[in-house]
């Protein structure tokens, strides 16, 4: 017999003892992450499990969001979703967390219309870049430019790095660095809080004694692809072909690694970032949208 939703719904953190069964019993693929820092919230109608709800805690004041899933009747889904989503808000408050943000496909209308409802209403569209690297290929001819220096990250250039960061989000079409452009910090420590984090993979550009922008890259050895997180560069330094530099420094490294695929996300609104990608041969094979809600 279907059940509705007779009693009161009742939202509980699932604890690790019981987060295997959990998953189990949701599809765990679904909520499948890496991250160190993840809470797990079920709802209950009584004593039946109706949903659940992941939330990635990120070292930069992030939450990302995992879900919901639902195990329930289509026409009481939304009253599920929203128990857990209003609990999550609760919780994301509670630890005053900066920004909080779901990463859902074009298909997840029915996601995206539970999320805006509780508050998830700047919404930034994504295009999944990828570009093959064959190992036969020629190296990329580098464009020619003023000379650059290139520094790799340690502790001791942390600050260029933060500052740089900083200016490269000024005037950005990156609707997700314009978001954190008074926090560089907390973007680096998201940018540092994987299991693919390389600093030997993070670079910063210099040109005669000004820092001017970085190239942030990781490497997941299991998958032979390299991951392009951040290119930017600051605004008096665009348009002058430092970004075809970077980027063919970019498929230089992928090479060097061995890697079969260079990814990148780019922000749809962002259209100079677009046109270098398309130049240097990538294409799309996702769609992708962030739903975002600063508390």
């Amino acid at each position: 017999m279907e059940r509705g939703l007779a009693g009161a719904l009742e939202v509980r953190v699932v604890p690790p003892s019981h987060l295997e069964e959990v998953l189990r019993e949701f599809g765990s693929e679904r909520f499948k992450c890496n991250a160190r820092n993840v809470d797990y919230l079920q709802a209950f109608e009584g004593e039946y499990s109706v949903g659940l709800l992941g939330l990635e805690w990120s070292a930069g004041g992030t939450v990302w969001l995992w879900g919901p899933e639902i195990n329930q009747r289509e026409n009481a889904a939304p009253q599920v979703a929203k128990s857990l989503l209003i609990e999550a808000n609760h919780q994301i408050k509670q630890k005053q967390i900066s920004h909080a943000q779901v990463l859902l496909n074009s298909s997840q209308l029915t996601e995206s219309g539970w999320y805006r409802e509780v508050g998830y209403d700047k919404v930034v569209s994504l295009e999944l870049l990828v570009r093959p690297i064959s190992s036969d290929e020629a190296a990329p001819d580098v464009p020619p430019v003023k000379p650059v220096c290139h520094f790799r990250y340690t502790a001791k250039h942390h600050a260029r790095f933060a500052k740089t960061l900083a200016a490269c989000y000024e005037e950005s079409e990156d609707c997700l660095a314009a978001n954190r452009q008074s926090e560089p910090e907390k973007s680096l420590a998201d940018y540092r809080d994987t299991e693919f984090f390389d600093p030997a993979l993070w670079f910063l550009f210099q040109s005669g004694n000004t820092d001017f922008g970085c190239l942030l890259m990781t490497h997941d050895t299991s998958e032979a692809l390299l991951e392009i997180v951040y290119l930017g560069l600051s605004p008096s330094f665009r348009g002058r072909g430092f970004g075809h530099w970077a980027a063919a420094m970019a498929i230089s490294e992928a090479k060097r690694l061995h890697c079969r695929q260079l990814t990148v996300a780019v922000d749809t609104q962002n259209t100079a970032a677009r046109g270098l990608y398309a130049h240097w041969g990538f294409w799309c094979f996702a769609s992708k949208s962030v739903h975002i809600w600063t508390p």
